[in-house]
């Protein structure tokens, strides 16, 4: 019987042991330090397709034009970020707002296709220069006429001469570190009329809201631990003319 207590305690202590040893893996490979690595990428696209979002509009009927915008990760200054643009004034729709590179699919195109070739028309990243690790889940866009598809895209060391931003698209290129994503003081959330709840990013001059936020939250709640992204925009709630936006 004595020798049963003991086989059973040291199964436990094993159990115990292994449970911590994963707990600690998984913060090791899923923190900003690692996010470029293969665990890291394999774990971002799994979580990735398993979020749920709508693919529908209130009536039941899928958009019928798609998109897709393409998130680039990258290491700019050896610091791990994300890029960004801000669309030109010249546009005549979401003119001056802070996107990521995409556009409209053409026929038949992937989105994976599309992303990449507006990412070349807009900023001049060859294709090249970017590992595509996947696609997300479709979801409508904001009018739900069109449905937009994430394209996770790493570039390791990115370059200001790999970019020649077309100015009749593109008002500016700009990277955010992970880190300023990740800290709970630049999260907010803001509700628009129809009553959707997205979250906020505000670093430094630059506010990061709408469907761009919605994206960057996706790809941040996939790709890192809960504890090294907290996921507390719901929090703080800042009012629409704070973020820049007039109506909607």
């Amino acid at each position: 019987m004595d020798i049963f207590f003991r086989l059973y305690f040291l199964f436990c202590l094993n159990f115990i042991v292994l449970i911590n040893i994963e707990i600690i893996m998984a913060k090791i490979n899923y923190c900003i330090e690692n996010i470029f690595s293969q665990a890291s990428r394999q774990h971002c696209i799994s979580k990735l397709k398993e979020i749920r979002v709508p693919k529908y509009n209130k009536r039941g009927k899928a958009p019928e034009a798609s998109a897709a915008v393409l998130v680039p990760l990258c290491r700019y200054d050896c610091v791990p970020s994300l890029l960004y643009t801000v669309r030109s004034s010249n546009l005549n729709s979401h003119s001056g707002q802070i996107s990521f590179p995409g556009g409209k699919t053409d026929a038949d195109e992937t989105p994976t296709q599309t992303a990449l070739r507006e990412t070349k028309e807009e900023i001049g990243l060859s294709p090249d220069k970017i590992d595509v690790w996947g696609v997300g889940q479709g979801f409508p866009g904001r009018d739900n006429k069109i449905l937009i598809s994430p394209v996770i895209g790493c570039i390791q060391d990115l370059k200001q001469e790999d970019l020649i931003v077309n100015h009749k698209e593109v008002a500016e290129v700009f990277t955010v570190p992970i880190d300023i994503l990740c800290n709970p003081e630049n999260q907010f959330h803001t509700q628009f009329r129809n009553g959707f709840i997205l979250p906020v990013f505000i670093a430094n001059q630059y506010k990061i809201w709408g469907l761009t936020a919605y994206v960057t939250h996706m790809f941040l709640s996939s790709a890192l631990s809960r504890d090294v992204y907290k996921n507390d925009w719901m929090k703080k709630k800042i009012e629409l003319a704070n973020v820049g936006i007039e109506k909607l």
